[in-house]
């Protein structure tokens, strides 16, 4: 069962990942890695967009301690890079994620899966369960999760 998920469930994952980013005009098949404060910041926007660069800059000082001109480079960094971009607002610019987060934490979970586990979700698996990681409720829920995948397939 786990086999057959890693390998079909899997390219599932990789075509969901390409179609969706052909669909917004992104490409995901560049190298796409937020760094941990690039992270913050899309968690930001994320969270409710357009947000002018003061309500950024008052979060990532609660939340990070950072300081005006450090969010501002990060913003600059990030809009150079094509992660967010801003239009100009009636009093103050406007800021928005271009990436959209599931299409983000997919690519994430397939450069770490690739990397830490060569591509195989039943590896991945297998090391939770050998470490009894998992509970009751996670078990149950993987079940839903692959009965679904098979679902899908047929």
């Amino acid at each position: 069962m786990v086999d057959r998920c890693n390998t079909n469930c899997y390219s599932d994952f990789k075509l969901h990942l390409s179609t969706n980013s052909e669909k917004q005009g992104i490409l995901m098949e560049e190298n796409i890695s937020l760094n941990n404060s690039e992270w913050n910041i899309m968690e930001e926007l994320w969270q409710g967009q357009p947000k002018t660069l003061m309500q950024i800059v008052h979060s990532m000082k609660e939340k990070q301690g950072w300081s005006k001109s450090t969010t501002n480079t990060m913003l600059r960094r990030m809009q150079e890079k094509g992660y967010i971009r801003y239009e100009a607002g009636k009093k103050a610019r406007l800021y928005f994620a271009v990436l959209e987060r599931k299409d983000v934490v997919l690519r994430e979970t397939e450069s770490f899966l690739n990397r830490a586990y060569g591509g195989s979700l039943g590896m991945l698996m297998n090391t939770f369960a050998e470490n009894h990681q998992l509970t009751a409720a996670d078990i149950e829920e993987l079940r839903q999760i692959l009965h679904k995948a098979e679902k899908n397939e047929g």
